[in-house]
């Protein structure tokens, strides 16, 4: 497969997470409201866009803040956080990721509430740095795998509280585009994997508030 092949490839398997996760998300909590966003996902949101923003007028700041295999075994470890507030895309990747993160957060704060969705954001984001400064180790910047492990979490909710068969299958989908990405060698894959496993875990140990598991509302 050719370069712009696996492009195309990945952002069509991105997009398919998304939609998927936005169906699910809506049907947890009856509609897709179009209203002023919850504040918790607002000060996520800020805290993600100001840095990265701000590394456009001080670059200094992603040289800080980005992740660096070779400087995080050298115990600059907050690295593998504080990547996620700068952004190594560019102005054009910068603006997608926030516009992303701004659809996604306020959607999963809806269903998990403020504490887990920040709590699932947090974990998505060091496990995904791991991997990444680790496991695959490179170096970069952005939101854009702990935002999809954020949305692929509902993936995880739904399989462990609906019966409804097109419920779990958009699931299941989500799933399966995980893992095509991990296969066409797109980190981002993992990290759909990543948060649709501990959407399921949270799940099971702490579920949101909202309708039972014998009410979740079908697709």
């Amino acid at each position: 497969m050719t370069t712009s092949g696996a492009g195309w490839t990945s952002a069509v398997l991105l997009a398919v997470v998304l939609v998927l996760a936005t169906l699910l998300g809506s049907t947890r909590i009856g509609e897709v409201r179009l209203t002023r966003p919850p504040r918790t996902a607002v000060v996520l949101w800020l805290l993600i866009a100001v840095p990265s923003l701000l590394q456009f007028v001080v670059p200094a700041v992603l040289d800080a803040l980005e992740r660096d295999p070779t400087q995080i075994r050298d115990h600059q470890w907050w690295r593998i956080v504080t990547s996620v507030a700068v952004q190594d895309g560019g102005l054009a990747g910068t603006v997608v990721n926030l516009l992303v993160l701004a659809w996604v957060a306020p959607l999963a704060v809806r269903v998990w509430g403020g504490a887990r969705a920040v709590l699932l954001f947090v974990a998505s984001q060091i496990i995904f740095g791991l991997f990444t400064a680790f496991l695959f180790p490179s170096p970069g910047a952005g939101n854009s795998g702990a935002t999809l492990a954020l949305a692929a979490s509902l993936a995880g909710l739904v399989v462990m509280q609906s019966k409804e068969r097109r419920a779990l299958a958009a699931s299941g989908s989500i799933v399966v585009a995980g893992v095509l990405l991990v296969v066409v060698d797109d980190a981002h894959g993992l990290a759909v994997l990543t948060g649709a496993l501990l959407g399921a875990a949270l799940a099971t140990v702490s579920p949101p508030p909202g309708d039972p598991p014998d009410r979740v509302r079908a697709l």
